[in-house]
């Protein structure tokens, strides 16, 4: 993996995290769990640990990192494009619904 640009974590995802810095223009190799590989064109600078777009996502689009919905798009974000609190907005989750143990 010492080539990826990029890791999708998740088969759901439509965006991916950066292992390096990008360039616009960059292109970038993203690895799924799988081990396969697809390659986009950076639209953006992205700093390692940031997202990469996947896909073209529309403005109310669900944003999925780790097989879950992380946000939802606020303007739409084309595929290579940066992914980041400029444009995505966080969705409040009912975590204690989501507890494997809870006390009575």
């Amino acid at each position: 993996m010492a080539n990826a640009k990029a890791l999708k974590m998740h088969e759901a995802d439509n965006v991916a995290v950066c292992t390096a810095d990008v360039a616009p223009g960059d292109a970038v190799t993203v690895i799924d769990p799988e081990k396969r590989t697809v390659e986009l064109a950076s639209l953006s600078a992205i700093s390692f640990g940031n997202k990469i777009a996947l896909a073209d996502l529309a403005a109310g689009d669900e944003v999925v990192k780790y097989g879950e919905t992380i946000g939802k798009a606020t303007r739409s974000i084309a595929r290579g494009a940066l992914v980041n609190h400029t444009n995505i907005a966080s969705q409040p989750r009912a975590y204690a619904d989501e507890y494997l143990l809870r006390r009575p």
